[in-house]
């Protein structure tokens, strides 16, 4: 196996497992609204999202890729809070 070979398969075997880790991020962020549903909470907390963003950027030790990573976790609270829209526009329909 070449190096772009073993490059590939190292990159579908991290893919699938964060395709897991994806669903369980999603699964938890519909956990989080039903919390914030019921104790009156918006969507979007700054301050969180903020929280988050940093922890994230310390547990980068490559400085190369932190602000990609900025980008990465950034796109993926969007589409965490685009789900938990979706689902709360599903339970206003009921």
């Amino acid at each position: 196996m070449n190096m772009l070979e073993e490059a590939r398969e190292d990159i579908d075997e991290i893919d699938a497992h964060m395709a897991e880790l994806f669903v369980r991020r999603m699964e938890a962020a519909s956990r989080v609204l039903e919390y914030k549903r019921k104790n009156g909470l918006p969507i979007f907390d700054p301050e969180r999202e903020g929280a988050v963003i940093e922890r994230g950027l310390e547990r980068v030790s490559n400085s190369a890729l932190r602000e990609h990573y900025r980008s990465f976790i950034t796109a993926v609270m969007d589409i965490s809070k685009a789900y938990q829209r979706e689902l709360l526009e599903e339970n206003r329909e009921i």
